[in-house]
């Protein structure tokens, strides 16, 4: 063989060790991914209310999860006759899961829609499913519970003691098995993040160093006497190195993104896969930049709108398509919301949970912005300063 063509086969090699490189970058990108909605709250959840029918002989059963700032979401049913409950928010205070999530403590009554004790925001949809009794717990202690469990029955009778601690024990031990599923969760992503630390490294080390051997060597061999055809050859490879080394360079850079902001993207991917669930919306995440770190309040803020900005999608939006971006912008960090629906209403961007959004993101120094697309969508956008 020429030496010419032994040096180009060398380089082709070379190169296609590097792509297989960015394949597993790629393939632990969505590992990552994967993890997080393997190890989500939705698979205790749903275990949850199929305890509630199945074992214990309640004809209905409901999950709330804290969603935004505005109430709870009702996520997961068992035993339900239509969709009603389904994807409906609990306003705090409102109803009685509502009443439950806001001030705490069992409840129930054992007249749904005659009942003095509660507001009847919802009287719709219990009488579609023929509910008579309801009973709900928290779940989750103190003056911030991530949701409620509410258990339902249609015929006749009354709740009372024995159904009370059947309802709390089952809250209870959900909150504990969240909390065990958030660790698991945080742990999958730490190994998962040591081990995107030890691929980075191990892609400098080799594949970094043969792009630099291959673009000294091309333009070694260049300086020789070869024809044109073969000088055409090196310089296109030579093109290659130089692009394959610039994505290889974002690539380390992506790979070496701090903790934090893997836990951001984390927090928002479940937010999306949980909002996705519920409604059947596609919905993809896309983080941009590697962002420097932020402070927990403004990650915090940042999550919670963006879920307010998903929940408004689902309310109002009558979207098919969501997309949820997270990059640098302006100083600071942006997450953006945007669908392809039917685009601002009269009378939208006026709810409590877009002021509590609002207020959220100034105590640390951010803003939201509500705007219609060019193209008929909306963008639904947070930001924080660094």
């Amino acid at each position: 063989m020429h030496p010419n063509g032994a040096h180009l086969a060398r380089v082709d090699r070379t190169l296609s060790q590097f792509h297989v490189a960015v394949d597993e970058l790629a393939f632990l990108n969505r590992e990552l991914s994967q993890l997080v909605a393997l190890l989500d709250r939705d698979q205790v959840l749903a275990r949850t209310v199929r305890l509630l029918t199945e074992d214990f002989g309640f004809h209905c059963a409901w999950v709330a999860e804290r969603d935004g700032v505005e109430g709870v979401v009702i996520g997961h049913t068992s035993g339900n006759r239509t969709d009603r409950f389904h994807g409906l928010t609990l306003r705090n205070g409102c109803g009685l899961g509502g009443k439950v999530f806001a001030f705490g403590g069992v409840e129930w009554v054992n007249d749904y829609l005659a009942s003095p004790e509660i507001t009847h925001d919802y009287d719709g949809e219990v009488a579609d499913e023929s509910i008579q009794c309801m009973i709900a717990a928290p779940i989750g202690s103190g003056a911030q519970p991530v949701g409620v469990l509410l258990g339902g029955l249609r015929a006749d009778g009354s709740f009372g003691g024995r159904a009370a601690a059947i309802v709390e024990t089952v809250a209870e031990r959900t909150a504990q098995a969240l909390v065990a599923a958030e660790r698991a969760r945080q742990a999958a992503e730490a190994a998962v993040y040591e081990e995107r630390q030890r691929l980075a490294l191990d892609l400098h080390d080799t594949v970094g160093a043969m792009l630099f051997a291959i673009t000294a060597g091309v333009r070694g061999v260049s300086g020789d006497t070869v024809d044109e055809a073969v000088r055409a050859r090196l310089a296109a490879i030579e093109r290659q190195a130089s692009d394959a080394a610039s994505t290889l360079r974002d690539a380390l850079r992506a790979m070496r993104s701090p903790a934090d902001q893997l836990m951001l993207a984390a927090a928002l991917e479940a937010a999306c896969v949980r909002f996705e669930e519920r409604t059947r919306i596609g919905t993809k995440l896309i983080v941009l930049d590697v962002l420097p770190a932020l402070e927990a309040k403004r990650g915090k803020a940042l999550v919670a709108a963006a879920k307010e900005g998903l929940l408004n999608v689902e309310k109002h939006a009558s979207a098919t398509k969501v997309v949820v971006t997270l990059a640098s912008m302006h100083e600071g960090a942006a997450v953006t919301v945007r669908d392809d629906g039917v685009g601002l209403q009269v009378g939208d961007g006026q709810g409590f949970g877009l002021e509590a959004v609002s207020d959220m993101l100034f105590q640390v120094g951010g803003r939201l912005q509500v705007s219609q697309d060019g193209d008929g969508g909306v963008s639904f956008r947070a930001w924080v300063p660094y």
